[in-house]
């Protein structure tokens, strides 16, 4: 939830928590305001009536004064509400009602004293409605204003918020702020600028230390390598250590390619590193695909091939041959023998699948870097790695899948990446 929506609520909630107390307060002032006006005219009415008796005369004004000679009247002024039955209506009328005693002229008379409260009930239901809606205006005037005030206090910090989601180490730029008029977002921004700068100084070491390693370790690997492959062809071993040349020699070859894939890796994260060029993905993948005839024959593999002619993307021409020997190479790799391998080129998808074990876990996993399931020696697990960077360079999507005892990479792009 964004902060000024939680900021918004809780001013909404507390402004109906406000709203409810002072309607309810509202509801008993102005309802024991126009009982106290009704009380008071009714005791005014009353002493009309007592000042009549006192002059001799009649007064009887059925049903708001009614008065009774009773020499056994006696008893105390009370106020209390009661319903008459109006004539000609089937409905109660409420009245508000006071009745008193007084001896007239050696006389006791019992007086009683009503007025209509239906006209007093439609003042008050009017003047309430009138204060609520006046209130409940001005809690939602309030509420919009204060979001809105809110809203422009909280700019610097979005501001800062999205110059964050764009940020990126890999990127030369540095992390521009604004500066806040409020002290506690200049104080913010000048933290997130100072991890900022930290964070890709020490990610740029981090970066050119990893890529003059890989460069200063390809120099003695090709020495290495070099001087076992003479040794190798020397005929003073014997078949044991012939045996253990070839695999120190496989060793450091696989060594050799975690090395340059991981320099590769690494560049993948500029684009400018290389250049873009219309690639026909259809040709592309029959060169690939003429480069591992030998391996294809050797596990006597069933390849079916579906290539739509003149499928034409934007990329560099050695990374698009990467992606595609990487994808085709994996196929042969994890496959069985005698299995099969399915090539299908659409207008806008590329879907290679192979026969092969059951993954033990999701397949999404294998463009990890060094996942592996299998246990072979030519596997270095950065293969689909780099293919998933290479996809990521030119906005393309990929996604590996297990149904019908087959995997599937399905490779989705546009016409001009």
């Amino acid at each position: 939830m964004k902060l000024i929506n939680k900021i918004s609520r809780y001013f909404l909630l507390s402004s109906m928590l406000v709203f409810i107390v002072v309607s309810v307060g509202l509801y008993f002032v102005i309802e024991n305001a126009i009982t106290e006006e009704t009380d008071e005219q009714l005791s005014n009415i009353s002493q009309k009536a007592i000042q009549e008796l006192k002059n001799g005369n009649a007064v009887d004004f059925s049903p708001f004064i009614e008065i009774i000679s009773d020499d056994q009247a006696a008893g105390t002024n009370a106020f209390k509400d009661i319903l008459i039955k109006s004539s000609g209506e089937d409905d109660d009328e409420p009245f508000r009602q006071l009745t008193s005693f007084v001896n007239v002229k050696g006389k006791n008379y019992k007086i009683i004293a009503r007025i209509s409260l239906i006209e007093k009930e439609d003042m008050f239901f009017s003047i309430l409605t009138v204060a609520l809606t006046a209130f409940l205006l001005f809690i939602s005037v309030l509420y919009f204003t204060n979001k809105t005030v809110s809203k422009n206090i909280l700019k610097d910090f979005y501001d800062t918020l999205r110059k964050l989601e764009s940020f990126s180490l890999k990127s030369d730029d540095e992390l521009q702020l604004i500066n806040s008029k409020f002290e506690e977002f200049r104080q913010l921004n000048k933290s997130v600028l100072f991890l900022a700068k930290s964070a890709k100084n020490e990610y740029r070491s981090l970066k050119e230390f990893s890529e003059e390693m890989n460069h200063e370790i390809q120099t003695p690997i090709a020495v290495i390598k070099s001087k076992l492959e003479i040794l190798l062809q020397s005929s003073n071993l014997d078949e044991n250590n012939l045996s253990l040349l070839d695999s120190a020699i496989r060793s450091l070859s696989k060594f050799e390619r975690i090395n340059k894939s991981i320099l590769l890796l690494n560049k993948l994260e500029k684009k400018d590193l290389f250049e873009s060029t219309e690639i026909n993905l259809t040709e592309e993948i029959r060169e690939v695909m003429s480069d591992f005839t030998d391996s294809i024959v050797s596990k006597n593999l069933s390849i079916n091939i579906a290539l739509k002619p003149g499928v034409v993307v934007n990329a560099n021409q050695a990374l698009a041959s990467i992606l595609i020997s990487n994808l085709v190479s994996n196929a042969i790799k994890h496959n069985i023998q005698n299995g099969t391998i399915r090539i299908d080129l659409r207008e806008t998808e590329l879907i290679i699948s192979n026969s092969g074990q059951i993954p033990k876990s999701n397949t999404e996993k294998f463009f990890t870097r060094f996942y592996k399931e299998s246990a072979s020696v030519e596997s270095v697990g950065l293969g689909l790695t780099i293919v998933k960077k290479i996809c990521d360079l030119y906005g393309m999507g990929i996604t590996n899948n297990y149904s019908d005892n087959l995997h599937n990479v399905i490779l989705k792009f546009n016409k001009h990446v």
